[in-house]
């Protein structure tokens, strides 16, 4: 009797972890839905080319980090492209060029995500896989 109590509790118990390894699966069902609609062209590091629409970072329509000790946002509305650079610890330096001229650098969160619909459906980047964004 000891041993059937003991076979049925060790089977709930892997079918909890099982069944609970199973959400995160790698993919995501879409893009955030954002109110402006920013174009662009997104590079990963691999060289892969995406034409993209309704961009965001995290589901917001800017980047979000710091500078030194400041905490700073860098509005879509100002930046005409970006670069990433490598990843040191958790987080990547993220240059802008911005529309009126010149640049700002803010260190970002290297797991943050990238959005964006595509012809081909919805994607996903994280910023430590991005290598450029451009802005149309």
């Amino acid at each position: 009797m000891r041993n059937r109590a003991l076979i049925v509790v060790l089977a709930a118990s892997a079918l909890v972890f099982l069944t609970a390894m199973g959400g995160k699966g790698g993919g995501f069902d879409r893009a955030p839905r954002v109110d402006k609609n920013y174009a662009v062209t997104v590079v990963d590091l691999s060289g892969n080319t995406i034409q993209g629409e309704k961009f965001s970072w995290e589901g917001r329509l800017h980047f979000a980090g710091s500078l030194g000790m400041a905490s700073v946002t860098l509005p879509f509305d100002r930046i005409k492209s970006i670069t990433v650079g490598e990843k040191k610890e958790r987080r990547v330096k993220v240059t802008a060029r911005l529309k009126e001229g010149g640049e700002a650098s803010v260190e970002v969160d290297a797991d943050s995500r990238c959005y964006g619909d595509a012809p081909f459906g919805s994607f996903m980047l994280t910023m430590e896989e991005i290598k450029s964004v451009e802005f149309k």
